[in-house]
């Protein structure tokens, strides 16, 4: 019975410490791809490629955090690639409020 109670605790800890400190970067990148997915109209594989700049992106920022604005312009290069020649307009509109977010 006592193992079991260590080990709800534990698990409760964890489940707890996750929600804190995980999801609010989950949270952010997720909320910039999904806004745009939604204006600037990604397809899926775009989708996907921005989701994967963003998260390189962000663990980059957290190993490197003096090195923050030279990640950010690689990373705006990157998913500027990604965009036609439409997108990019819409993009171009959004880019600065985008951007501040990291």
């Amino acid at each position: 019975m006592k193992t079991l109670r260590i080990m709800l605790s534990f698990m409760l800890l964890l489940f707890v410490f996750s929600n804190i400190t995980f999801p609010q970067s989950d949270k952010q990148i997720n909320d910039v791809v999904s806004t745009l997915k939604q204006k600037v109209l990604l397809s899926d594989a775009q989708e996907q490629s921005v989701l994967n700049i963003l998260s390189d992106l962000k663990n980059n920022i957290s190993n490197s955090p003096q090195n923050k604005d030279s990640l950010i312009k690689e990373a705006q290069t990157k998913l500027e690639s990604l965009l036609d020649k439409k997108q990019k307009m819409k993009y171009d509109i959004l880019k600065d409020d985008l951007w501040k977010k990291f």
